[in-house]
């Protein structure tokens, strides 16, 4: 049964599983005697099984018509579903592209830069005849003081 099964469903589920086994039982044991032991099924075996039939069987056909019911209504779900899965991959994919394209960008950019970075250093090292004296001497910052030391 579900969580939200209440007094309603618990009393049809009794009854009505009450009802249809009694007759199941009762036809059963009417039908092996007739078949088995070679007894004339009574009038009051039919009568009772005949009673018992009628709400049994209704209540076997409301059974199957809820079955019914939810597979029809889970069937006419389905394709909404799948496509809200084929929406869903396609923006996921979508995404992943755009997230691909802009690293893309950023990766060219960030060579670009560093492309002119080299060239502008390559001009300035040609513009401004450094000897190699120079190119060896360089500040070095301490962070601690801010203060700079000469190396050599």
């Amino acid at each position: 049964m579900s969580k939200s099964s209440g007094p309603n469903d618990k009393l049809m589920l009794v009854f009505g599983l009450g009802v249809v086994m009694a007759w199941v039982v009762i036809a059963a044991t009417a039908s092996y005697f007739s078949i088995v032991e070679q007894r004339d099924i009574s009038d009051s075996q039919l009568t009772v099984i005949g009673l018992l039939g009628g709400p049994a069987l209704l209540i076997i056909t409301n059974v199957l018509d809820l079955f019914k019911g939810k597979e029809t209504a889970k069937i006419n779900i389905l394709p909404e579903e799948l496509q809200a899965g084929v929406d869903a991959t396609e923006a996921e994919k979508s995404h992943v592209r755009m997230l691909e394209e802009h690293r893309i960008k950023h990766d060219l950019s960030m060579e670009s830069l560093r492309q002119k970075h080299d060239l502008a250093m390559d001009e300035f090292n040609t513009t401004h005849k450094r000897t190699p004296d120079d190119i060896l001497d360089y500040q070095d910052f301490d962070e601690t003081d801010n203060s700079s030391k000469k190396k050599k």
